[in-house]
């Protein structure tokens, strides 16, 4: 729990002290890379920890992840210009990659049924401590001690939790296997160029197709390399086991919907609404609540419910929650968009908890870390993937009706741009910033539509847990 811990609540201290780090260390074009660089590699790498946990042993790769995050935590606390703390939180967001799904495998080797759904629970309370005490860690940071003490502070509890790993028994993993290098750079290399292409999970910046096409090239080869690997990085096979591939397609859609929901309620609020970051903060937050408080619940719950039925109601809260959101009237907006972001992040965390119950009860000891990893990576590339296509979506919206309203669609080319100039918007413009966004209504009910449906096709697929 410490270990996830760390990692989760310096993503969110980072956030709060960026403006006091750009006006120290200049270079502010580089500013977005500080979270893009870390968003890249700690997406990249997780199925290759997962792999690695799975060849070497849980306890020596997790210890790996550690001095990695742990040793760039203190390369960023100590970066002369931007561009070195670009680099330094690249290298950090590997640590990262490795600390969260091999974190959760442990929990799926130390206990058994009845016990993991609680645990598991607890451990997805941690975002929800460390999204509360991360902004304000570093708020007190910045305008006490320095904003360097935010990576700096990663080093007594990153040594904490290696005391406490010391003690844990790994179990023997058997013979060593060799290690695909050619499909983990393959894969490597092809995610980078797709995030890249995508923006990187950004909903300001236009898709660069050469990129993606590039990328879908290099994807395409991993695939060919891996189909003839003994011990690939990826066992393709998952995909079509008729529990792993639904659960991880479940993954995708439920990070698209969370993805695009941070993204673009704050548009909405401030963009079209005129309201204020305070507001467009208030209208999100409850999605971090949610989530843990239905994790924990559905652990509790799950060895007397089962979690074929918890990803059921877990799929259907979300389904509600939509359609919530999708009839918020104009006023009063943002209260209602608050408890519609409520229900849909109740529902990820009554669904997401079970869901990875389902993925690691169905495979042995050798592919748990591979599966668990699978799990993260999937759920992050679904939102990075998606928030980028629902720009693309938001903006075609706003030029078509800019066009049909005689007004020039060249001065809306980037939906981004109402959140920084909100007090100078014109009534029209606030108008096609609604129309952009509502657009999404219809993409967001088929999201949360799918999930469902998926969930049902593992009810019925998936084998009846072991307590």
């Amino acid at each position: 729990m410490l270990a996830l811990l760390v990692a989760a609540m310096d993503s969110t201290a980072v956030g709060t002290a960026l403006p006091a780090i750009g006006g120290e260390l200049g270079n502010f074009s580089l500013y977005p890379w500080v979270f893009a660089g870390y968003l890249l590699t700690a997406t990249t790498t997780v199925p290759i920890w997962g792999r690695l946990a799975d060849i070497f042993g849980r306890k020596r790769v997790l210890f790996t992840g550690l001095s990695i995050f742990v040793g760039a935590s203190v390369l960023c606390g100590a970066a002369p210009n931007m561009l070195a703390l670009v680099v330094f939180r690249s290298v950090q967001g590997i640590g990262a990659g490795c600390l969260l799904p091999v974190t959760l495998t442990v929990v799926g080797d130390l206990f058994p049924m009845r016990q993991r759904a609680r645990v598991q629970g607890l451990f997805s309370g941690m975002w929800a401590v460390a999204s509360i005490i991360g902004p304000l860690l570093g708020a007190t940071f910045v305008s006490t001690i320095g904003w360097r003490w935010i990576f700096d502070i990663n080093v007594p509890i990153g040594l904490g939790c290696a005391g406490l790993l010391w003690t844990y028994q790994d179990r023997p993993h058997g013979s060593r296997v060799p290690i695909d290098w050619t499909g983990a750079a393959l894969l490597t290399t092809g995610v980078a160029l797709l995030l890249l292409g995508f923006g990187a999970g950004s909903s300001g910046d236009a898709p660069s197709w050469p990129a993606i096409g590039t990328a879908l090239l290099i994807l395409g080869a991993f695939v060919l390399v891996e189909r003839r690997q003994a011990n690939p990085t990826v066992p393709l096979r998952f995909l079509l086991h008729p529990v792993i591939g639904p659960a991880l397609l479940a993954a995708i859609l439920a990070g698209t919907l969370m993805f695009g929901l941070t993204s673009y309620v704050p548009l909405y609020v401030q963009g079209a609404l005129g309201g204020s970051p305070y507001q467009a903060g208030a209208a999100i937050a409850p999605l971090s609540l949610g989530w843990p408080a239905a994790a924990v619940l559905s652990g509790r719950l799950l060895v007397r419910a089962g979690y074929q039925r918890l990803v059921v109601v877990g799929a259907a809260i979300m389904v509600v929650g939509t359609v919530l959101f999708a009839s918020a009237p104009r006023v009063p907006a943002v209260l209602w968009l608050a408890i519609a972001v409520f229900v849909i992040g109740f529902g990820m965390g009554m669904l997401q908890t079970p869901l990875l119950i389902v993925l690691q009860s169905v495979v042995d000891w050798r592919n748990r870390g591979a599966v668990t990893a699978l799990n993260q990576f999937s759920r992050t590339i679904g939102g990075a993937i998606g928030v980028a296509l629902m720009g693309v979506l938001i903006l075609a919206e706003i030029h078509a009706t800019a066009v049909a309203r005689g007004l020039d669609p060249a001065s809306f080319s980037n939906p981004l741009q109402y959140t920084l100039h909100r007090s100078s918007l014109s009534r029209s413009s606030r108008s096609l910033v609604a129309v952009g966004v509502h657009s999404l209504n219809w993409v967001f009910l088929a999201l949360a539509a799918a999930t469902l449906a998926t969930a049902i096709g593992i009810a019925l697929r998936s084998p009846r847990q072991r307590a």
